[in-house]
């Protein structure tokens, strides 16, 4: 949050409390009572609640991605069909040089 957010929140604040001070506040009155006490205590305390909420600055939280997972598709069972391997023999068989060398020839 940059410092001209933080400073704006706190005017705000100050002017929403000094707002609410002036415009509830009763006319003065001399008297020796303490009855308005805990009045006073839960103001301020909501006051701070509220302002604290306004005055503080949002949390950044790591939230790792979701990935769906997906089942692995069933296998597939197909025939097989074997066939004979082919009769094979060596042969002799010549290179582009002329040079004689044996192969297997598979038909």
């Amino acid at each position: 949050m940059s410092v001209f957010k933080k400073s704006g929140f706190a005017g705000i604040a100050a002017l929403a409390m000094a707002a609410a001070v002036t415009v509830t506040a009763p006319a003065a009155e001399a008297r020796d009572r303490h009855d308005d006490v805990w009045a006073g205590v839960a103001a301020g305390v909501a006051g701070g609640i509220i302002g604290g909420a306004l005055m503080s600055q949002p949390r950044t939280v790591y939230v790792e991605p979701e990935y769906e997972y997906a089942p692995p598709p069933p296998p597939v069972y197909r025939r097989t069909y074997y066939r004979e391997v082919p009769p094979c023999h060596y042969e002799w068989v010549e290179n582009e040089w002329g040079e004689a060398y044996r192969a297997r020839v598979c038909y």
